[in-house]
Formats: structure tokens, C-alpha cells, sequence
């Protein structure tokens, strides 16, 4: 006889845990496409235009399965949320880079601050996600989570080519750590780090 571990069975979110984070998942996703979707006419290098393209149709799609998932959970359809409002801040905060010259910084943005933060809370909800009644959860997620490490391993590309001198590696770690300070100060996509939630929520009775 097979013997299992009830916690690991069980997972660490409720439905209703599932349906916030989701709704917070769909947020990122949706203004993050929204945000590429705009910077295609302002960004000057051609290549960097048809990865951002190629991308923003898959943010689409996952901002799209994020919102069908929500009604099979009991909740609205198609519906975003953000964490909280310091959140927003940073999502703003990055968005406002429209300048004909600030690919870099829409580079940074998305690549190593955004995306990666993104595939890091993935992740761990995929561990963590119950096998029993979050399978359709979990699919998603995964897909998610292989298309945007593919989104950050070809984006990194882009922007090694653009860091070509000392002064552009300068100029993008100082964007790169204010970014980093907002997003922390927001406490990420769902208001806790990863590392914050899954000990939080093993740890309920």
C-alpha cells in the first residue's frame, strides 16, 4: 500500500488562496502585454520589435487561460487584480519608459526584473498546487512557466547586444535596482515573496 503525505496531497492554497493568486497572476500578465504591446511602435531596433510581437501574443494567451481558469474555481471570469497598490506602482513604474531611447530600460524592466519574478512564483505554485483539484491549475502555470523562461532567455539576448559599453551596463544596473526596491516594497505579484508563503501556509493548522 502506498502511503502519502497529506500535507503534500492536500497542497498549501485554498481554492480561495488559488483564485486571488490567479487573479493576481492575470494583472501581471495582462498589463505586462498591454505594456509590450505599446512599446513595439516606440522601440527602434527591428529585432527587439518582432520578439516583443511574438511575446505579447503569448501573454495574450495566458492572460486569456488565467481568466477561463477563474469561473471552474467559482469566481468571475476574466478578471485581474492586483496584489496591492504598491504593486501597481512598480508596474507603472516600469511602464513609463516610452522614450525613442529607453529600450534598455524596457529591457531590464521586463527580462530581469519583471518575467523572472513572474517564472520564480510560477514555479513554487506548481510545486505546491494541490494534485487532487488543481490539475487544470497546474497546466496552465507549467505552460506559462516554460514560455516565459523562453521569453527571458531570448529577451537576454537582446540586451546583451544593446549593453555595449561601460556606461550602458551602469545605466541599466541602477534601473534594474530601483525597479528591484519597488517590487520588494510591494511584496511581489501576489504581496509575498514565494519563500514567504509556502512556510506561511504549511505552517496553518
Amino acid at each position: 500500500m502506498a502511503f502519502y503525505d497529506r500535507r503534500t496531497l492536500d497542497g498549501v492554497y485554498s481554492v480561495r488562496e488559488s483564485v486571488n493568486q490567479i487573479m493576481n497572476y492575470r494583472y501581471a500578465e495582462e498589463r505586462m502585454m498591454r505594456m509590450m504591446a505599446g512599446w513595439i511602435a516606440l522601440t527602434p531596433e527591428i529585432a527587439v520589435k518582432l520578439e516583443m510581437a511574438r511575446q505579447v501574443y503569448e501573454d495574450a494567451l495566458h492572460t486569456d487561460a488565467l481568466g477561463k481558469r477563474l469561473p471552474e474555481l467559482r469566481a468571475p471570469a476574466q478578471v485581474s487584480k492586483p496584489a496591492n497598490e504598491n504593486f501597481v506602482t512598480f508596474i507603472q513604474e516600469l511602464e513609463d519608459k516610452e522614450e525613442w531611447e529607453d529600450t534598455i530600460e524596457r529591457l531590464i524592466g521586463i527580462y530581469r526584473v519583471l518575467k523572472p519574478h513572474l517564472i520564480s512564483h510560477y514555479s513554487a505554485h506548481v510545486s505546491a498546487a494541490n494534485p487532487v483539484y488543481e490539475p487544470p491549475t497546474i497546466r496552465i502555470l507549467a505552460r506559462m512557466l516554460e514560455e516565459e523562461t523562453e521569453h527571458v532567455d531570448k529577451g537576454m539576448v537582446l540586451l546583451r547586444d544593446l549593453l555595449d559599453s561601460p556606461e550602458k551596463h551602469r545605466r541599466a544596473s541602477k534601473w534594474q535596482a530601483h525597479l528591484e526596491d519597488l517590487l520588494a516594497a510591494s511584496g511581489g505579484v501576489t504581496g509575498f515573496t514565494p519563500e514567504e508563503e509556502s512556510p506561511k501556509k504549511f505552517g496553518r493548522s
